[in-house]
């Protein structure tokens, strides 16, 4: 009988959904740490118009979701931080990802964040806020984003 007991916890066991790790694990608090510092690489090397790093960090089969809605692939996406490119956009100051959600799944994670580009128009710093939404994988035990989404947030009515 206890055999049977036994040999039903472990198949309870085996047939458990897997679940993030807990926040406030040691593990997933650096893990958690580890993601969001590449998505914070991501959106430095969008600032400064980084391909080499942008080539480095998304994963070969990446897509991603525009601000304007666009679905492009991750070679349009690298593309479009040309010399060329950087030469015509307006320079962005800086771009912070803070109020991050993350959910490790193993060797996948989501991370849920606030962007805010400060860019330099006219001579005037014009903040521009957005939700972003990052999967992760760890290839060859490399943290590589698999896609990113933008949402724009609204500006606070005054």
């Amino acid at each position: 009988m206890s055999q049977q007991i036994g040999f039903l916890l472990l198949i309870s066991f085996l047939c458990t959904p897997s679940l993030p790790l807990q926040a406030g694990s040691q593990t997933g608090k650096s893990t958690e740490a580890e993601v969001i510092a590449v998505v914070q690489q991501l959106a430095d090397a969008q600032r400064t118009f980084d391909q080499a790093t942008l080539e480095r960090l998304l994963a070969p089969d990446y897509i991603e979701v525009s601000p304007v809605g666009d679905v492009d692939d991750r070679p349009k996406v690298i593309g479009f931080y040309s010399a060329e490119a950087k030469a015509k956009a307006p320079p962005v100051s800086s771009i912070a990802i803070d109020e991050a959600t993350v959910r490790i799944y193993g060797d996948h994670a989501v991370v849920i964040a606030r962007q805010t580009m400060n860019i330099n128009a006219v001579g005037t710093n014009r903040p521009v806020v957005m939700r972003t939404t990052s999967h992760l994988r760890k290839l060859n035990g490399v943290w590589r984003i698999s896609s990113m989404q933008y949402t724009g947030v609204r500006p606070p009515k005054l």
